[in-house]
């Protein structure tokens, strides 16, 4: 993943100083690099121009306030992954409607913390393209519409939910590309997208769609705690 651009917006000199401070205690070192922005108000996020994924954004500030401020962001067609920070759970429901997409309630707990940048990084998972030939054709696909990669003698089988793909690459060719956060092997010839996984069976894995992936012993332990992770990370 590219480095993350992440906006504070908080009025409080103090939660920026814990903010930055646990970003450099996040829990997984080298999983992602980020660049930090610190805005003290609403008028100051709106016209940042830098590229910001992720914002860190306090409900009540004076002026415009962390709703309204979200507001005007997607009115500028610019859609960001907001974590809300707040101390007031009223203001839950107003945020929720803005596409929200964690709460951090204040003062800062370190875990909710951890758990909210770690799924706001898991949102942003996967846009990455890969070049595949479909039907004697290049094409650019999304990571994240892949499902499966199979291994078949000389040349690699990608399925999507609508199509099946092509390539020359080797498996661990393909392997060096894929997104790690995204992407695991329940077997040697196969790698599955963890946001496709619908079922876990006895000996596969059943992916959206009905496809069914094997499931080696050796890599079912490690396999199926990867997909649970996953899901808890999701939820």
């Amino acid at each position: 993943m590219d480095r993350i651009g992440i906006a504070v917006c908080d009025d409080e000199k103090a939660v920026h100083e814990e903010v930055g401070r646990l970003l450099n205690k996040y829990p997984n070192p080298g999983s992602f690099q980020y660049q930090i922005f610190h805005c003290f108000s609403a008028k100051e996020l709106l016209e940042i121009s830098e590229d910001i994924q992720i914002v860190l954004l306090d409900i009540d500030m004076p002026g415009t306030d962390g709703i309204q401020a979200a507001r005007e962001l997607e009115k500028k067609g610019e859609k960001k992954c907001i974590i809300m920070l707040t101390g007031k759970r009223e203001r839950f429901k107003d945020a929720i409607k803005i596409g929200v997409v964690r709460f951090v309630t204040k003062p800062i707990e370190e875990k909710e913390f951890f758990e909210a940048v770690e799924y706001a990084l898991l949102s942003l998972t996967g846009y990455e393209t890969i070049k595949l030939n479909y039907k004697g054709v290049q094409c650019a696909v999304q990571q994240r519409e892949i499902q499966v990669v199979e291994a078949c003698r000389d040349y690699l089988k990608i399925y999507t939910k609508e199509k099946e793909f092509e390539s020359n690459q080797s498996l661990k060719m393909m392997e060096e590309e894929l997104d790690r956060n995204l992407f695991a092997s329940p077997h040697r010839s196969y790698y599955i997208n963890l946001m496709h996984v619908c079922e876990i069976q006895k000996e596969k894995i059943k992916m959206d769609g009905g496809r069914l992936v094997p499931m080696s012993r050796r890599n079912k332990k490690d396999i199926v705690q990867r997909i649970i992770d996953f899901d808890r990370l999701r939820n």
